[in-house]
């Protein structure tokens, strides 16, 4: 069908007419909706209602709040937007990056979590040590002991000097029980060494040194605590630390170890499968 050139201005007003109408009508449907508009932006109460905290008992509170921080946030946006070159908005490389090494971030996670062997033994910390001595030396002087501490006023004492310096085969009954009510610390295993710091700070008001205690019976006391203890052997500065002392240490560097190894595997095996399947290439 031809129009005469009169007709078709008229249906090109009218079609211009009817798209101006239906902006300004989602205009004015998107101003109802929302709570808030900084520029070309809106804020709708339902991007509102989906935050923690929204449906507390003091949610206008919430809301209000929320509304002028969105508002702060947009005007700073616009203004760095407006004052800022382009080049330093541009972060589409940075967010490809960090969108990939997150991806890569869980997929070797997943790996670690279904494949690294997480038990080590005890023979392989001793095979461990055993190697690697020279990396065990202490900085510290540590002690193997059992020891009791108890406030000056704490009743009983002459009892706790008895249960913990006998050899009295049921006195350890007695002093868990006496540990148990009355002790601020206490270290029972003699298999245990404690750093000589770990005890100085239990006497605050002391300032201790490794040669205030010796083998055998030791009460050292400041103005708040006193403590009783039972002295078996220790390790002075510089001297190679006893593989029950890094024995954690040694635990997290060998599952560190498998973790890095696992790793490099995986990679390695994934780079020769694309090798043998041609998944990749290489233009000079």
């Amino acid at each position: 069908m031809i129009f005469s050139p009169q007709i078709r201005s008229f249906l090109l007003l009218l079609t211009f007419l009817s798209v101006l109408s239906s902006c300004q009508l989602f205009q004015n449907n998107e101003e109802e909706n929302a709570v808030a508009r900084v520029g070309d932006k809106y804020l709708y109460l339902e991007d509102i209602e989906g935050m923690a905290g929204a449906k507390t008992e003091d949610s206008a509170q919430f809301t209000a709040n929320y509304i002028d921080k969105w508002i702060k946030e947009q005007l700073l946006l616009q203004k760095a937007l407006q004052n800022l070159p382009e080049e330093d908005v541009n972060f589409e490389k940075q967010l490809e990056n960090y969108r990939r090494s997150l991806i890569i971030y869980a997929y070797e996670n997943q790996l670690l979590r279904q494949k690294l062997d997480t038990n080590i033994s005890a023979d392989q910390i001793e095979v461990y040590y055993q190697n690697n001595k020279e990396n065990f030396e202490l900085r510290e002087v540590i002690f193997q002991m059992r020891m009791v501490m108890v406030r000056n006023a704490a009743p009983n004492q002459d009892s706790v000097k008895y249960w913990l310096f006998g050899r009295d085969s049921t006195a350890i009954y007695n002093l868990v029980d006496y540990c148990t009510s009355f002790a601020e610390k206490c270290a029972l295993d003699t298999s245990e060494w404690v750093p000589l710091s770990t005890l100085s700070n239990y006497l605050p008001d002391r300032q201790l040194q490794y040669n205030d205690v010796r083998k055998g019976q030791n009460s050292l006391s400041d103005s708040l605590n006193t403590i009783y203890l039972d002295l078996f052997d220790m390790k002075l500065r510089g001297e190679t630390a006893p593989v029950s002392y890094v024995s954690d240490q040694i635990k997290a560097i060998i599952k560190n170890q498998r973790r890095l190894k696992l790793l490099e595997d995986v990679r390695k095996q994934i780079f020769e499968e694309g090798n043998l399947k041609n998944r990749y290439e290489v233009y000079r």
